[in-house]
């Protein structure tokens, strides 16, 4: 009914769609394999919580809300230059500088 707070359930990570695209799709070189600070094979690690990108059998989204990942982008590494329409980004880090 509107007005009323809709119930909100925590899903674990485990039950998450886990994306790693390829560098060269967000304007990134090759992978690194000598920086001991990666904490994983790929530059970008990401959990889906709704249908976006490979992932189409998930909700399609959450009121107004499209796309919610979590995502782990290793050191010295991020998004290069890709483009977006009609939408804002928040980014937050939670580890790291």
């Amino acid at each position: 009914r509107r007005g009323e707070m809709a119930a909100v359930r925590r899903v674990a990570t485990s039950n998450l769609f886990v994306s790693e695209p390829r560098p060269d799709w967000f304007g990134n070189d090759a992978n690194r394999v000598d920086d001991p600070a990666w904490s994983n094979a790929n530059w970008l690690k990401s959990h889906f919580h709704f249908a976006f990108a490979e992932y189409a059998t998930g909700p399609q989204q959450f009121g107004v809300l499209r796309v919610m990942n979590d995502d782990l982008v290793q050191p010295k590494r991020g998004f290069g230059t890709h483009p977006h329409r009609d939408m804002e980004i928040v980014t937050y880090v939670v580890d790291g500088e």
